[in-house]
């Protein structure tokens, strides 16, 4: 018993200090140093008009209006930008004047908190934007509950943040004008960056390429640019889809050309050249995408493409594996042909030459996804009010908490001044994880600990008249903005200062303020750990249920591409483009999921070894599937293959039954004869003679590394259910 609490307590010291680590790391490409700059303005434009004209109060609150608006502008599209801030400042003037009204009665604050907490942590089961809402919403409303005012006083005091928050979302939509599709572009042009290194070397940038093609997309459907731009901006991401496709079936071909005799090595240069010519034009195009770039030419690659190719067609006849040099060929011809394609997309989107023909042009399809459709927002959030859902969890213990922390300092038998800030910092740290919520915890005490330290070292080297104030508390807000995703200890010191110091002009005793804020922040986040370790909610669970999530959507992706390959009518590439989205997008949540159980305590871990190993049985299947699809665009004609039926029917079937296997974490019950299917199938089409598709022992390859997969996914969970059993035993 002795050993397993210390093994227990171990494993907690260990979790913290893992998340210490993290808590200090700086994250430099996240500092947002240009777009802090608009944020900033927002903030300290009323601030200083208020000092200027002697209304000081009045600045003080529509600055701090614009202030809680202001992270919104640093890492989203000028339209959801623009559009969650709009939201967010009618969610702010009401909560602020609920939180006003409410104040006179501590019963009625405390319970109204609560019910914000609440909704908040629902919120998060919709998306980021509402997320923001919710968050703004209720730390408008813990502050202004701590000053009672009469419903007078509370509906000026809603009108003037009201009006800062408006102040900042209409500066928001002010440079999205002239700022329109900036982000778009450059998203896009870091997506063709990376795809340049994937065709250099696919195998060491897999995770990077898939993840930067995600932000990508992500951003697109978060933008409400006109559909002409929308359809190029799409069509420039499939176009990337495809360029990826292609350039990973070259180098599943090169593996198998090799390089062992000399005219395998002659043909594996002509490849290189192909793939060095490829990222060269990847990275001209990312050029042109990049609005600060200047005048580029293309004609180099193109020309090394060229020769490229001619040499490969010269290797033909001498080469023994005339097969797959025909793959070479065909694989390649199209990569060239996609190529002259998006050069001619991304030069009529920086010359704004957006009449193309339709066969370049991507379909926007998703115009408007993050809207608050509330159909759909309603049917989400009711599919979440359960205890096994990760979110309601997380919404109980926030309002839980906030209940309590409100309660503490406004009926608790203990005077403490400006306490607002306890439930301000219970709010802000408490996530639905463990790894984020003691990181963000460790973080803002320790950010909020050196900010009022050097709070108090400026004020009383300054002692600084309101003018002065005014540019310190400018200089402290743009620091917090830059840093804000960077590093939260960071952002949380320079957040402590431009508050302390903007509540000087209205409260005059900074160095009181900044030492009540260091003892309620101390005190909130405390009390939120402790809540959080009390009632945690552990990736122990959800581990496998995003990994059968993975596989889902696997399966859908699977069925659609080898659906193709019987019916050559089906080929949808759009359809294509969709399902691999949302297979990359579950794939993301099962590695961010794996990440965050191994910074847990050991004792709640999902087997780290198993989740790995059926995470890259799952990245097989994808890659494979990736390359059937690749086939399938490089070949439009000659893929038909009657006798996949079968064998896309028992895929299904097996995948199905290794996600409810996953997701019950049992074996898998008795699987297909998947592998029998595929030696038919192979015996089937050798019959023919290859008739109808030349390279079908490609075909064939990425299968049987399909089966393999499924395969291994199902000897995994038999092993892990026998060493169990033998623990058990012994």
């Amino acid at each position: 018993m002795a050993y397993v609490l210390n093994t227990e307590i171990t494993s907690w010291f260990s979790a913290l200090r893992s998340s210490w680590r993290t808590a200090l790391r700086i994250d430099r490409s996240q500092i947002m140093a240009i777009q802090a700059l608009y944020s900033t303005l927002g903030f300290v434009i009323p601030l200083a008009l208020g000092v200027a004209t002697g209304h000081v109060v009045e600045g003080v609150s529509i600055a701090g209006g614009a202030a809680s608006l202001g992270s919104v502008a640093l890492d989203a599209s000028s339209s959801a930008r623009t559009r969650t801030m709009f939201l967010a400042c009618v969610g702010i003037a009401v909560s602020a004047f609920v939180g006003s009204v409410t104040s006179q009665i501590d019963w009625l604050a405390i319970l109204v908190i609560g019910i914000w907490g609440f909704g908040a942590g629902m919120l998060v089961a919709l998306n980021r934007f509402a997320m923001i809402i919710g968050l703004q919403s209720t730390i408008a409303l813990i502050i202004l509950s701590h000053f009672k005012l009469d419903p007078l006083n509370a509906a000026l005091q809603a009108l003037l943040m009201f009006v800062g928050a408006l102040f900042q979302a209409g500066l928001g939509l002010l440079t999205a004008r002239w700022q329109r599709t900036k982000i778009e572009r450059h998203v896009l042009a870091t997506a063709y960056r990376q795809l340049a290194n994937y065709a250099s070397d696919p195998g060491s940038t897999f995770p990077q390429t898939r993840d930067v093609l995600s932000n990508a997309q992500t951003v697109l459907a978060e933008s409400s640019i006109s559909e002409r731009e929308g359809n190029v901006l799409y069509g420039l991401l499939e176009a990337a889809e495809r360029i990826r496709l292609y350039c990973f079936a070259l180098q599943q071909l090169r593996k198998s050309i090799g390089s062992d005799d000399e005219r395998g090595a002659h043909c594996s240069s002509y490849l290189d050249r192909v793939l060095e010519a490829t990222a060269e034009e990847l990275n001209n195009i990312a050029d042109e995408l990049e609005p600060r770039k200047g005048f580029v030419h293309f004609h180099k690659p193109q020309q090394e493409l060229k020769e490229a190719l001619t040499g490969l067609r010269q290797e033909l006849g001498a080469f023994c594996d005339e097969a797959s040099i025909q793959q070479v060929l065909g694989y390649s011809s199209a990569l060239r042909d996609q190529l002259h394609a998006t050069k001619k997309l991304a030069k009529s989107l920086r010359y704004k030459q957006l009449h193309l023909p339709q066969e370049l042009l991507g379909s926007f399809r998703n115009r408007h996804p993050n809207r608050l459709q509330w159909r759909n927002a309603l049917v989400m959030l009711r599919a979440n009010l359960s205890l096994e859902s990760t979110i309601f969890r997380h919404a109980i213990r926030l309002g839980a908490t906030l209940t309590l922390a409100t309660a503490l300092y406004r009926v608790g038998p203990w005077p403490i001044e400006r306490g607002y800030w306890i439930p301000l910092t219970a709010l802000l740290v408490l996530k639905p994880d463990f790894s984020t919520t003691f990181t963000r915890g460790l973080a803002r005490i320790l950010g909020t600990m050196l900010g009022a330290a050097l709070t108090s070292l400026l004020i009383a080297l300054l002692a600084p008249a309101n003018e002065v104030l005014v540019v310190i508390d400018a200089v402290m807000a743009y620091l917090a903005f830059t840093f804000l995703y960077a590093n939260y200890a960071i952002f949380s010191a320079f957040i402590t200062m431009q508050i302390v110091f903007l509540l000087s002009f209205v409260i005059p005793q900074p160095l009181t303020t900044a030492l009540d804020r260091a003892l309620d922040t101390l005190i909130g986040g405390v009390l939120a750990l402790i809540i959080y370790a009390l009632w945690p909610t552990w990736q122990l669970k959800q581990v496998p249920r995003d990994l059968a999530a993975h596989l889902d959507s696997l399966c859908s992706y699977g069925s659609v591409v080898l659906t193709a390959y019987v019916n050559t009518s089906t080929c949808d590439s759009a359809q294509f483009h969709e399902l691999l989205q949302q297979a990359r997008l579950a794939r993301s949540n099962a590695d961010v999921s794996i990440r965050r159980s191994l910074e847990e305590p050991v004792s709640h871990h999902f087997d780290p070894d198993l989740a790995q190993s059926l995470l890259e049985a799952e990245d097989t299947i994808a890659q494979s599937l990736l390359a059937l699809e690749a086939h399938l665009l490089a070949h439009p004609v000659n893929h038909k293959l009657s006798e996949m039926v079968s064998f896309k029917q028992e895929y299904e079937e097996a995948l199905h039954l290794l996600a409810e296997a996953i997701r019950e974490q049992r074996p898998a019950k008795q699987l297909p004869p998947i592998k029998e299917t595929l030696h038919d199938l192979d015996n089937s089409v050798k019959a023919r003679g290859y008739a109808e598709c030349s390279d079908v022992r490609a075909i064939i390859a990425e299968l049987r590394r399909i089966v393999g997969a499924i395969t291994l996914m199902a000897q995994l969970l038999a092993e892990r259910e026998k060493s169990r059993h033998k623990l058990q035993s012994e």
